[in-house]
């Protein structure tokens, strides 16, 4: 119940909060029409599938030996709608989409991930609650052929990434991301903003397992947290080909102020670093003036260091969508103009 209640109420604040950004950020604007076109005066929507994930990595002198837990989450159907500057998308893991792996053990997840693309600004907004994950590759701290799970780790995970689109007028993200343009020329931006986190990660025991503590700079720490806060800076291109088919990519790199307080062998450690972040987004598909269909993804690498050693948390989404526009009736449009835009 408890769990069902703590979904609810942060459902409820992510959908008020982007609502909030978008609204805010939403102003008449005139855009380049030979670079793109608007359809925010139509619904779109949409079906889609989703996978997101939170994994934890304790990063170690060479790539190849890192730490690196998964959570065991499940492939997501959806339908959703767009309007103006609103959108609500619902999805669920249906048991015909996932053949369960006990192997890997369970995980307890409450993902509040919320991208958010206005005329001008790209926000997103992350609300990352786990609980289980296991040991990737299969053997690493275990038997071969076996998984090593951890049940009692946590992942606490929050923030918002806000960027200005400095050539909005003629670069459409939410063409690639949000299905509501159409990008008919290839175009490119700049994008400037900035970034703000705040998470905890813990365990019952040491997060490096006992087999491998010799190894590791984390050994002995059961908890740690972080607050980071920077500005950022990046840049986004959408290639067109033919005006209907696409590939978007971008990237935001930001150079935040970085506090860590870590709990090992029970006591406190405490850090203030320079922790760079990354965030890559992407999109693949064809579009028109009425469907689209595409593959995107976003994925955010944060990076935290404390006097225990450095940790990732690499949180995204990558969704199959296939989505259609259609002109509201009159009566339909009436119920649903406090969401209209012209921008």
């Amino acid at each position: 119940m408890r769990h069902k209640l703590l979904m609810k109420k942060g459902w409820t604040l992510m959908a008020l909060l982007a609502s909030c950004i978008a609204a805010t950020a939403q102003r008449t604007a005139k855009y380049d029409s030979d670079y793109y076109e608007s359809f925010t005066d139509h619904v779109t929507g949409r079906v889609f599938f989703s996978q997101k994930y939170t994994n934890l990595i304790l990063l170690s002198k060479r790539r190849e030996d890192d730490l690196r837990y998964r959570p065991n989450t499940t492939l997501n159907f959806g339908v959703g709608a767009t309007y103006g500057w609103f959108t609500l998308n619902l999805a669920y893991g249906f048991d015909f989409l996932n053949k369960g792996d006990d192997s890997k053990g369970k995980t307890r997840y409450l993902d509040l991930q919320s991208h958010v693309y206005t005329r001008k600004m790209s926000i997103d907004l992350f609300g990352q609650f786990y609980k289980g994950f296991y040991l990737y590759p299969e053997g690493t701290a275990a038997p071969a052929k076996n998984w090593y799970t951890r049940p009692d780790i946590k992942v606490r995970h929050m923030g918002v990434a806000a960027y200005y689109i400095l050539d909005w007028d003629k670069l459409s993200m939410r063409a690639a991301m949000l299905q509501t343009e159409w990008q008919k020329k290839s175009a490119g931006s700049l994008l400037v903003g900035g970034e703000v986190y705040y998470g905890a990660t813990k365990g019952d025991s040491a997060l490096v397992p006992s087999a491998l503590e010799a190894m590791y700079d984390q050994r002995g720490v059961t908890k740690f947290r972080y607050f980071d806060i920077g500005p950022g800076i990046g840049y986004a291109y959408t290639f067109v080909w033919k005006e209907n088919w696409y590939a978007m990519g971008g990237i935001t790199g930001s150079f935040p102020i970085n506090f860590q307080k870590d709990i090992r062998y029970g006591n406190a450690e405490k850090k203030t670093t320079i922790s760079p972040d990354l965030m890559y987004r992407a999109g693949l598909g064809y579009n028109n003036e009425r469907m689209n269909i595409s593959v995107t993804w976003v994925n955010n690498s944060f990076q935290t260091r404390g006097e225990s050693g450095k940790y990732r948390i690499n949180t995204g989404n990558v969704r199959l969508n296939a989505a259609y526009r259609f002109m509201p009736g009159p009566r339909l449009k009436n119920k649903i103009k406090i969401f209209r835009s012209d921008s």
